[in-house]
């Protein structure tokens, strides 16, 4: 009987170590967003465009909280001229409802970057 208990210690001792490792690298991959490689991007020129032709979608979306803003964001590195439409927030709460404000609308037309500030 006590090999019997040390293997369920085992298996139990497993699974809620498996468990904690998938919930930290959820966590992990959903605490940061990502955007296309630079050579994917438009031109800092067509993001600009993009932004000011939907100038009330970025209206919309930075009156959902005090910490929203709306600008076009360049992360490549310095020299390249690509660019995107950059939303940055300050709450969970803030990200989800912006992400439901673009999930509602057709978008920008260009790559969006959720930035938490």
């Amino acid at each position: 009987m006590r090999l019997i208990f040390k293997i369920v210690i085992g298996v139990v001792a497993v699974a809620v170590l498996g468990a904690g490792a998938a919930a930290v690298l959820g966590v992990l991959s959903m605490s940061s967003d990502t955007h296309p490689s630079c050579e994917e991007l438009p031109t800092a020129a067509e993001a600009t465009v993009a932004l000011t032709r939907n100038q009330a979608l970025a209206e919309d979306i930075e009156a959902l909280g005090d910490g929203i803003s709306v600008g076009v964001g360049k992360p490549c590195p310095e020299g390249q001229d690509r660019a995107l439409i950059q939303v940055t927030y300050g709450s969970k709460s803030e990200r989800e409802a912006v992400g439901r404000q673009l999930a509602d609308r057709d978008g920008f037309g260009v790559p969006v970057h959720l930035v938490r500030r």
